[in-house]
């Protein structure tokens, strides 16, 4: 017999599960501008031999590499957030009108955000979850460019994207 000790297969597991809690997954999503309508919007499908706008001009495009994981972790946190703000929204119904717009303007936001969760989960072939550490814990580790005055984060990705094009 070797002098080797004996595999604990609990242990293996518990390394590989750590391990895989902690990898990222690298993606690419493209941003794109139209210069004839001045339009910016993204897609995770990528065009490797260009693409043209609905008003027939070749649009810029700008590819980004990015962390599904940790886009999705951003967007949950903030899914979480806007239905807080919801919830303590629904408190003030005294100020009906400002309730109401405030309403709007959120579930508008709340659906921007389920989108692109959506497609950030398109994009990895649906491998991709969010990291499962506690959001605090993350923060420093995610590509967090800044947070918003409603307490939102926003990605690197998704900062200024009009800064990674050459307006004509």
């Amino acid at each position: 017999m070797s002098g080797s000790k004996p595999i604990s297969f609990a242990d293996f597991r518990e390394r590989k599960l750590k391990k895989q809690a902690e990898e990222t997954l690298p993606g690419v999503l493209v941003w794109l501008y139209c210069p004839t309508c001045n339009i910016i919007e993204y897609t995770e499908v990528v065009a490797p031999n260009g693409r043209t706008h609905h008003c027939g001009t070749l649009v810029q495009e700008s590819e980004v590499q990015v962390d599904f994981r940790a886009e999705m972790t951003i967007t949950e946190r903030n899914l979480k957030k806007i239905e807080i703000l919801l919830q303590e929204n629904q408190k003030f119904r005294l100020k009906k009108l400002l309730a109401r717009s405030l309403d709007k303007v959120l579930i508008n936001l709340k659906n921007t955000e389920e989108t692109y969760l959506q497609r950030l989960q398109m994009a990895s072939s649906y491998q991709a979850t969010p990291y499962p550490e506690d959001f605090e814990t993350l923060k420093e580790k995610l590509p967090i460019k800044e947070e918003n005055k409603v307490g939102l984060f926003i990605s690197e990705f998704r900062y200024a994207p009009e800064k990674r094009f050459v307006k004509e």
